[in-house]
């Protein structure tokens, strides 16, 4: 280590922290993908809508030179039911009516029909646990930025 790259730490480990944090964050991203795709139950991909719509938001940094925030999200509209759940109920009728997908359904549904007072749909994340894995390579990440700015 060079003298000068001594006065420059606080620079660097600002520079470290958010190199491993991007990369943090684009595992995040391919575990979230990898986990809408892997046949888990409730998670039947069709047309892959689920999968491309997960996206990074805008990287913000809370100051100049400092460490920021990036969001992990969807952005089609059932997203939010797979996360956390959902229960269904009809609205004018007494029934909600509807028709079974069969696995090999692509366009439109080809089972039997079925008719209920309710829907309950159990949560299916695919968010929250590409989070918490991508968190346990943090360190992983860390070391691999430290290594890169002491080259």
């Amino acid at each position: 280590m060079r003298p000068e790259d001594l006065l420059r730490i606080p620079e660097n480990v600002v520079t470290v922290v958010n190199a491993a944090f991007r990369r943090t964050t684009e595992e995040a991203k391919l575990r979230a993908r990898e986990l809408t795709t892997r046949g888990r139950p409730g998670l039947i991909a069709r047309r892959g809508k689920l999968y491309n719509s997960i996206q990074l938001g805008a990287y913000r940094q809370w100051s100049p030179g400092g460490i920021g925030e990036q969001r992990l999200y969807s952005s089609t509209i059932y997203s939010r039911v797979h996360e956390f759940g959902a229960v269904i109920v009809p609205k004018q009728a007494k029934w909600l009516t509807f028709r079974i997908w069969n696995p090999s359904d692509v366009d439109v549904p080809t089972g039997p029909w079925r008719r209920v007072r309710m829907v309950r749909i159990p949560p299916r994340p695919f968010l929250k646990p590409a989070v918490q894995d991508a968190i346990k390579s943090f360190d992983r990440h860390l070391n691999e930025a430290l290594r890169d700015i002491w080259r």
